[in-house]
């Protein structure tokens, strides 16, 4: 319900909004009421259309890095996880290496060295978030290929692919899907944590971390401009964690009766 709400919110804001996202004319840090449901921010902007924007990069940057890292990181997995002995453990050690870098960190690298954009964000991001994704998928593909059907499969002549295809891929999807629900979670914070420092979406377009760095001087006087952004973070954050719960328990029968 929480991300269908924002999700709602952001979709209107394609059709509707209160005010043009240039619009200054509202005064500078007015509180809430009257025409600005939310108020105003420091330059006079309305901050419930600021807030609507902010929604649409969110979950542009979750979507996005999600793809991204799903792609990428189940592409290397199948590939990790049929290679030869030394093959899959030099795959090994470059996934560790990568993922011993904290995501954030990793995608401050590749936006500091590449310039900092919405499409960028979501790249470093997806880049990031493929390294995890590609050794979950690795293991599930190990054990996946380990099971009597897939032997029984290769006996009866059915080819590589059309295996990856009938056997492994469901069932290692399950898994990879709530990991990837976990993940877009984290991608929306990365993202903020970008926009916070200055390395995600540029100005004029509002995003949720710029907002609260916008708003950190001024959070006792007008607090409405920190806690809007600042909340609304938090519930799309808490709203995804809780749909990869929900999907664990689908995919988990045993979770499901208990």
């Amino acid at each position: 319900m929480l991300v269908a709400i924002i999700a709602g919110g952001v979709l209107v804001s394609y059709f509707w909004l209160p005010f043009a996202p240039d619009d200054t004319s509202g005064g500078r840090l007015m509180p809430p009421g009257g025409d600005h449901l939310l108020g105003t921010d420091k330059l006079g902007r309305d901050l419930l259309t600021q807030l609507l924007i902010g929604g649409r990069i969110a979950l542009a940057t979750a979507l996005g890095a999600v793809a991204v890292g799903g792609i990428l990181g189940v592409s290397f997995g199948l590939l990790a996880g049929f290679a030869t002995r030394w093959l899959d453990d030099a795959a090994a050690v470059v996934l560790d290496i990568l993922i011993a870098f904290p995501t954030l960190l990793l995608a401050m690298l590749i936006v500091a060295g590449t310039g900092a954009s919405l499409g960028t964000a979501i790249l470093a991001i997806g880049l990031a978030m493929a390294a995890i994704v590609a050794r979950l998928t690795r293991v599930l593909v190990k054990q996946v290929l380990g099971r009597d059907y897939i032997t029984a499969a290769r006996i009866a002549g059915i080819s590589w692919p059309r295996i990856v295809a009938s056997h492994v891929l469901p069932n290692i999807a399950p898994v990879v899907l709530v990991n990837l629900a976990l993940q877009a979670g984290l991608a929306v914070l990365a993202e903020a944590s970008l926009s916070y420092l200055g390395l995600g979406t540029p100005p004029p377009n509002a995003s949720w971390g710029r907002m609260l760095y916008e708003a950190q001087a001024t959070v006792l006087t007008a607090p409405a401009a920190a806690l809007a952004p600042g909340l609304a973070l938090v519930a799309l954050v808490i709203g995804m964690n809780l749909t990869a719960d929900g999907l664990r328990d689908l995919a988990d029968p045993r979770r499901a009766n208990r």
